[in-house]
């Protein structure tokens, strides 16, 4: 539909574009958890639909999932000097005359995230000299470049990118951040790093979600399939309240809210 509107409707295009893209990533993301012959079939479809690199991607992925929320090992939490989710006083680590800011330019900036992933899955696939991968990453290229206009090509990948980083980080970055080397047992450490959301506006919410709003089951059982997240939550509810372990769970407008809270509170610290 993004396409067919793509030179009649350009707005409408880029919105349509731009909801694919974050589509595509989401069920790129569970076709590499996933396991099975669909999956295989599958695996390479974000990077002929969004330019990203599987190869890249799930190295960067599988440390986030082991090591999530861990310092130095999850880069998701590692953003200075653009992000400070920790002040300098607390992190020992350089401060940014930017990180003041980082509540106002925060969110914005947060839509270069697919350019930044679409630089380093060329970078990879070159350095790796991966065929298969720079054929399709070309296509897609020959694609934005040619069958429609620049405009919605580059709004419809700044829109893709500040969905999806806006979703992504919210449902840890408010969470406990654990330093280098102090993370917690694998199970626990998902609890203490990880959230859930609990959407508030209906189905189509939940559908640009992609499976994200389940994000601590997704972290306990990374290879299941998403259409069984929301069945396993009370079970694991129910585990975590018989354990006495906390379950951490609020509505998606609260989560937005508290990281946007985060990034003032710790771009007012001294």
């Amino acid at each position: 539909a993004g396409q067919f509107f793509a030179y009649s409707n350009p707005w409408l295009a880029t919105l349509l574009l731009g909801l694919g893209m974050v589509q595509a990533g989401w069920l790129g993301h569970d076709y590499v958890h996933g396991r099975g012959p669909l999956c295989d079939a599958l695996r390479y479809m974000p990077t002929l639909l969004n330019g990203h690199s599987v190869e890249w991607w799930s190295q960067k992925h599988s440390m986030h999932h082991t090591f999530t929320n861990e310092e130095h090992l999850d880069n998701d939490v590692m953003m200075e000097p653009f992000f400070f989710l920790r002040p300098p006083s607390e992190s020992g680590r350089p401060d940014n005359a930017l990180r003041k800011y980082q509540h106002i330019y925060g969110y914005p900036l947060l839509s270069i995230m697919f350019w930044l992933w679409r630089f380093h899955s060329v970078e990879g696939a070159w350095k790796r000299k991966d065929k298969k991968e720079l054929v399709l990453l070309g296509v897609n290229y020959l694609w934005l470049a040619t069958c429609m206009p620049w405009q919605v090509a580059i709004g419809s990948v700044f829109f893709s990118g500040f969905i999806v980083a806006s979703l992504v980080s919210a449902t840890h970055q408010s969470e406990e951040i654990m330093e280098y080397g102090e993370g917690a047992e694998y199970v626990e450490g998902q609890f203490r790093s990880t959230r859930d959301a609990d959407t508030v506006f209906g189905p189509l919410e939940t559908w640009i979600w992609g499976g994200m709003d389940t994000q601590l089951e997704h972290h306990l059982f990374p290879t299941m399939p998403r259409y069984n997240y929301h069945k396993l939550r009370p079970i694991l509810q129910a585990w975590a309240k018989a354990n006495d372990i906390n379950y951490r769970i609020s509505p998606s407008t609260k989560i937005i809210a508290d990281n946007f809270a985060l990034l003032k509170k710790v771009a007012a610290a001294p």
